[in-house]
């Protein structure tokens, strides 16, 4: 008795189980028969780098909704002038990530390819072909440079290719020593970048894809490093040319002063006196009651030194009286004449 019941609940819970399992493989199966599906366009043909994205590359095919890559679309409007920035195999979905807006393996009117050395940079086992970088210097101080500092010279600048090789590399070819890297600059940036070369130590970084450059087309990082250094010339100049402000205004003051002693000493009345000190000629000029005015040399064309100018004119006369024993006396006096011979002593 007790054995029927149990085979009895075995047969009932098997029979449960069986059904439960049929009703779950239906449901999937419904769920794989009816799931949404979505229209995608996909490459029929292998697209290069730098290729357009044309109706003949391309064609609709159905896509689970739950598999399609993000941001594939079948509105051709999307994809209709973008150009390839990474390789398309058949059958590859196109996805936005990989198109650019324009074609950078062309060189577009306007702009330059410049060449800068691999080894000069740290970041250039990790850039391609495409990416954006920013264009950095270390300058030391200079006549042109006012202190040493790093400055930014470009921003968002397209790498144009490695080793002349516009394409992108994967794999091991990724990995491959680089020897030269080019750049795509505006033509009007050729000076900064110059300027950058010639002064500075440049150096690259990872840049942003947002758009730096002004309405002329130039890149506006440039155009500050640009009015950097003028700022800089501009300022250099004008030190310059007050320094030789300064230095004629000296040579101009030395060149007048003996002629205004020479002018005051022909309105006065008076007369020139010579004496003879140490194998040298000097001339004085004379004025009754006034300080004798020694000229200089004779043949001397130095500065002419005068008592007259170093004492206030209202106070001359009272000077002259207090000085006057004391200046025709001893060797300074134009009337002193050495001794003629040696002098003896008498014991």
């Amino acid at each position: 008795m007790r054995k029927s019941l149990y085979l009895l609940i075995a047969l009932v819970c098997g029979t449960v189980a069986t059904v439960l399992a049929n009703q779950w493989l239906k449901a999937q199966a419904s769920s794989a028969g009816g799931g949404s599906m979505t229209e995608i366009f996909v490459a029929t043909a292998a697209i290069d780098i730098g290729e357009a994205i044309t109706a003949e590359r391309v064609r609709l095919e159905q896509w689970p909704s739950d598999r399609i890559p993000q941001g594939s679309s079948g509105d051709f409007e999307v994809l209709k002038g973008k150009y390839a920035k990474q390789r398309f195999y058949v059958g590859e979905a196109i996805m936005p990530v990989k198109l650019m807006d324009e074609n950078w393996t062309t060189v577009p009117k306007g702009y330059r390819v410049v060449a800068l050395k691999a080894t000069d940079v740290s970041i250039a086992n990790l850039i391609q072909p495409g990416d954006r970088v920013d264009v950095l210097a270390y300058f030391t101080k200079s006549d042109l440079i006012p202190q040493s500092m790093s400055k930014t010279v470009l921003m968002g600048v397209r790498v144009y290719a490695l080793d002349g090789d516009t394409e992108r590399r994967a794999g091991e070819d990724k990995n491959k020593n680089l020897r030269n890297i080019q750049l795509l600059i505006h033509e009007k940036d050729t000076d900064a970048w110059q300027y950058a070369q010639e002064l500075g130590n440049v150096r690259l970084s990872l840049g942003s894809d947002a758009d730096y450059s002004t309405e002329d087309g130039s890149n506006q990082a440039g155009k500050e490093f640009l009015a950097w250094l003028e700022d800089h010339r501009a300022a250099q100049e004008q030190a310059e040319l007050l320094k030789e402000r300064e230095r004629r205004a000296m040579e101009a003051s030395r060149n007048t002063r003996p002629e205004a002693v020479a002018v005051k000493k022909r309105d006065e009345n008076g007369f020139a006196m010579f004496k003879m000190s140490e194998g040298r000629m000097i001339e004085y000029w004379i004025v009754p009651g006034k300080l004798p005015v020694r000229v200089g040399e004779v043949g001397d064309t130095t500065e002419t030194e005068t008592v007259l100018d170093a004492v206030d004119p209202v106070d001359a006369d009272a000077t002259a009286e207090e000085d006057s024993s004391a200046y025709l006396t001893g060797q300074d006096s134009p009337f002193y004449q050495p001794p003629s011979g040696p002098s003896t002593t008498t014991n």
